[in-house]
């Protein structure tokens, strides 16, 4: 993934409440569109083959060709083959017309959301099949129709066979007038890691909310390499201090890492959160932050309010959290 990147509801509609007390629980995401959907706009990535361990980062640019009345997506969804490593798509504003490959040089998708862009969609690391997004009723996140879509895509074939990959997306937006809560996007990352060779390591990020911070955590999205084994975030201080909020394996390409929070995890009593990366390193050699070999420590959300949505830079011994820049 790019290093830069970056309640009003009935209860009865959501399942059992939740026991007092206790911190909510993620799950996977519900596996259909949106209640209320009056809309959409979908992508289809260009085919694309890939020899035996091959790895590749190409790039698309898309026209935002929405229908329906409404500019507030509810839910989305994936459709990709074995190949996909994963796909950042963001968008930003217009630089041109049509469907084309991007320039030398485009940047990257924490520059589209400084623009005023926002995130479409991240998915689970080497997922195939289908990967659904779909927040809770009267919850979605904005697009405007004077951005364009960008599609940085990472492919990796692990396989020792041929294989021929091309995701398609598609977005559900919902009625406007059933929005309750605006959602903006936000990532943690942790850099600047060193796994020496056959050992197991982890590293834990302890950061500090700014200020006022009602953040209210409706998804996360662990982003890990191979050699991941678990991805974990917990509470500082407030009434669930020190309890899990996150316990994923970070990597699982069978069934996805992608999880779901109703009612959402609410940081507004907290102090701050910390996250932790564990990794098994099976190689003979020093494995990094980065690509190919090397491992990644993130996790990707969504959060309302859409001010409130604290991204986190952290690195040995220090964290940096703020708001992200809401979406024009």
């Amino acid at each position: 993934m790019s290093r830069s990147w970056w309640i009003v509801l009935a209860l009865t509609a959501c399942g059992e409440p939740p026991v007092a007390g206790e911190p909510p629980v993620g799950k996977p995401p519900t596996q259909e569109p949106p209640a209320n959907t009056v809309g959409g706009f979908a992508i289809q990535i260009p085919e694309t083959q890939l020899a035996p361990g091959e790895e590749i980062e190409p790039c698309w640019i898309f026209p935002l060709e929405r229908t329906g009345p409404s500019h507030i997506v509810g839910g989305a969804v994936l459709h990709t083959q074995p190949g996909m490593h994963h796909g950042n798509i963001t968008t930003r504003p217009k630089t041109g017309e049509g469907i084309r490959s991007c320039p030398p040089g485009d940047g990257d998708p924490g520059t589209d959301v400084i623009s005023g862009g926002n995130v479409l969609f991240g998915s689970s690391t080497q997922i195939s099949g289908d990967e659904w997004y779909r927040f809770t009723d009267g919850e979605g996140y904005r697009v405007s129709d004077s951005y364009e879509i960008v599609a940085r895509m990472h492919f990796l074939n692990p396989s020792d066979q041929a294989v021929t990959v091309s995701p398609s997306y598609e977005w559900f937006t919902i009625d406007e007038t059933r929005l309750v809560h605006e959602l903006g996007a936000f990532i943690w990352m942790y850099q600047d890691f060193e796994i020496p060779p056959n050992a197991t390591t982890t590293v834990t990020a302890d950061c500090s909310l700014p200020g006022t911070h009602p953040m209210h955590v409706v998804s996360l999205l662990p982003h890990m390499h191979k050699l991941g084994t678990a991805l974990d975030a917990t509470y500082v201080g407030g009434p669930f201090a020190g309890e899990a909020f996150l316990d994923s394996p970070g990597y699982d390409p069978d069934n996805g890492v992608l999880t779901f929070y109703d009612p959402p995890v609410d940081l507004t009593a907290a102090t701050g959160i910390t996250f932790s990366c564990t990794w098994r390193n099976t190689f003979d050699r020093t494995i990094v932050d980065g690509i190919g070999d090397n491992e990644m420590c993130m996790v990707f959300g969504y959060a309302w309010p859409v001010e409130k949505s604290f991204t986190a830079y952290a690195m040995p011994d220090n964290c940096l959290m703020f708001a992200t820049p809401p979406p024009q």
